[in-house]
């Protein structure tokens, strides 16, 4: 599970809970994911014993987020031995700096050796390892990826082989008994092993840093090299800390005084991992965990417009104004010609997979990049935005008045935001109305006929309230056609954007009904509908529980949104990363950790708890 991460828009870096880096994506965050293993490992000399650090053999490991970047950080301790390890991006430049601090009591020589197989663009096969002995460095590349190594000090000793094909291991193998007796170059399936032969001490920390730089050339990667070498090893660690002290210093927003200091913890963490996510192309991933890849083949690393737009209303409320932009920018550049928005799409822009038949549609991810665009525009206030999104907007809410059933005059068929049935849905419904009224909204702002769209969302929400509200079971169906009675907590979720207002008490008593089925019991927090089984019969979502929180807010009980915020802080990981969901028996984890979506919509209700103290009301989205 990822314990950490850091990144530039180019590079981004998790770390697992051993410590070792788990997924390595460039050129975007989310694509491509080339890294297929590291581990770290130790020779004690005196004693002739091998370790990989990792828990169960005798180490202990804790994961840290360190300084005001919430950077990486690692610590094992064991066998009279402790290792502390920093992860750092650079800012300017495509280069990971890893730092190791060694202490031994008592003092004694030690070999420290780092693994690296590389699944360079997604493939472990044509890959190239070799060793330019003259540095020294370590290259391991294929076609246009190049990932060059380098240390400080240098290497004692480096050596390639391979992995997994022909009955192999892996060379990690060859650390085992203290020797490194490998090869200078490999190809296939290849992968190395560095080694540093270090005197530590008991009172003062023996530091090395491991360098890698990445780029699309070897002029690229070994102009990169020469910069750090010729600038000071250093130089290029303290600049990646010092950017992140004054990032958090310059743009990180205060959270509430009220909440405590585990939530506003999380607060920040959830700030800086929104500036994570974002691609310098304005993708929003919706997760860096690739573990379902193994399970299903495929995994959250794809920007969804429905995220994606509620991660851009986060950022946007969070202060980062210009990478809100940047998303829309990019969903501009994706939007098909006839207005609508297709599943997914990789950072890169290309279409992604889906398990949806033609047309690929769920008609609330339209909607949602057009009320992103409203929010944008409001917390900007600037009409020149509103001009060059404007052929995006009127694209996508001329679909949206078109996309209807002819009975109903509701929103046709399309798949859920669940993303697992067809139907016409509360939520999808409450979307595409509240779409169309900001839609309205900026057509008005920039001169243009507003009418047809605001009379589309008037009708599409009287014709929700009909269809939707049970009187005889006094809550709303989740669908019609075919028509769903579960509860489903997006029902809150199409509230908030006005199914109903917060006045009429049908709200209360559907918001009501939602927590009391949906809770729940001993873990806490709210499932998502009834019946859910996808990782565990109704485990508690994160976002099922913050919109929760967000309605009771709405409703007039700041004091239960406060608790519910504290209730989802503390459900965090250690480092402060919210997951998708969490067991509903352990409370541990599960599914996509971090799950960007989360982490928005904490930000947002943290935002709307602020402004409720200060207002004493929730402003309309």
């Amino acid at each position: 599970m990822i314990t950490g991460l850091t990144g530039n828009g180019r590079l981004l870096l998790t770390v697992n809970e051993d410590g070792n880096w788990n997924e390595l994506f460039y050129p975007f965050p989310g694509q491509f994911q080339h890294l297929r293993e590291q581990r770290l490992g130790i020779f004690d000399v005196p004693a002739a014993r091998f370790d990989w650090l990792r828990r169960g053999n005798g180490y202990r490991v804790e994961q840290v987020a360190h300084g005001a970047g919430h950077l990486p950080e690692s610590r094992w301790s064991g066998h009279g031995l402790s290792l502390v390890v920093r992860d750092h991006i650079h800012p300017n430049h495509d280069l990971i700096a890893r730092v190791y601090r060694i202490r031994a009591d008592p003092a004694r020589p030690l070999r420290l050796f780092s693994y690296h197989a590389f699944q360079i663009a997604e493939s472990m096969y044509q890959d190239t390892a070799y060793v330019d002995p003259t540095i020294p460095a370590l290259v391991h590349y294929k076609r246009g990826y190049f990932f060059e190594f380098f240390g400080d000090p240098a290497f004692s000793r480096v050596v390639c082989g391979e992995h997994t094909l022909k009955g192999l291991r892996g060379t990690y193998v060859d650390a085992e008994d203290g020797h490194l007796e490998g090869r200078a170059v490999a190809h296939g399936a290849a992968d190395s092993v560095i080694e540093w032969d270090v005197d530590a001490r008991p009172d003062v920390d023996t530091e090395v840093r491991l360098f890698l730089a990445v780029g699309r050339s070897p002029t690229a990667v070994h102009q990169v090299r020469d910069y750090v070498r010729n600038g000071g090893y250093g130089r290029f660690v303290q600049e990646s800390a010092r950017f992140w002290e004054t990032w958090a210093k310059r743009r990180l927003p205060h959270p509430p005084a009220d909440l405590g200091a585990r939530a506003q913890d999380v607060y920040r963490a959830s700030v800086i991992l929104l500036r994570q996510s974002i691609a310098t192309t304005g993708s929003i991933i919706a997760s860096p965990d690739t573990r379902s890849l193994v399970a299903a083949g495929d995994s959250y690393n794809y920007c969804w417009w429905r995220d994606g737009g509620y991660v851009a209303k986060a950022m946007d409320e969070a202060g980062l104004y210009e990478n809100a932009g940047r998303f829309l920018e990019f969903a501009m550049r994706c939007q098909n010609p006839d207005g609508s928005f297709f599943h997914r799409h990789f950072p890169d822009g290309a279409l992604g997979s889906t398990w949806h038949p033609p047309p690929f549609l769920q008609i609330d991810q339209t909607a949602t990049v057009v009320a992103a665009v409203w929010h944008h525009f409001k917390r900007g206030a600037d009409p020149d935005v509103l001009v060059d999104l404007w052929p995006m907007v009127k694209g996508a809410a001329t679909f949206l008045v078109g996309f209807r059933d002819p009975v109903t005059r509701l929103p046709a068929p399309s798949y859920d935001l669940w993303e697992e049935r067809m139907g016409i849905h509360a939520y999808s419904t409450a979307a595409v109305a509240h779409a169309l009224e900001r839609a309205a909204r900026i057509a008005d702002e920039i001169g243009k006929d507003p009418q047809t769209w605001r009379s589309a969302a008037e009708e599409i929400r009287t014709a929700a309230i009909q269809h939707f509200w049970d009187e005889g079971r006094d809550r709303f169906r989740r669908s019609v056609t075919p028509v769903d009675e579960r509860l489903d907590s997006s029902v809150l979720l199409a509230l908030k954007l006005g199914l109903l207002p917060w006045s009429d008490p049908r709200s209360r008593r559907a918001v009501d009904a939602i927590e009391a089925r949906l809770a729940v019991p001993g873990v806490g927090g709210l499932a998502r509908y009834e019946g859910d089984l996808y990782y565990g019969p109704e485990n508690p979502w994160i976002i099922s529980t913050l919109w929760l929180a967000e309605a009771r807010l709405n409703l007039g009980d700041r004091e239960r949104c406060r608790e519910l915020l504290e209730w989802t802080a503390q459900h965090a990981t250690a480092t402060g990363l919210l997951p998708e969901q969490l067991d509903r028996t352990s409370g541990e984890p599960k599914s996509a950790t971090p799950l960007t979506w989360s982490h928005s919509t904490f930000v947002d209700v943290v935002h709307k708890y602020a402004e409720f103290e200060s207002r004493g009301l929730v402003p309309e989205e």
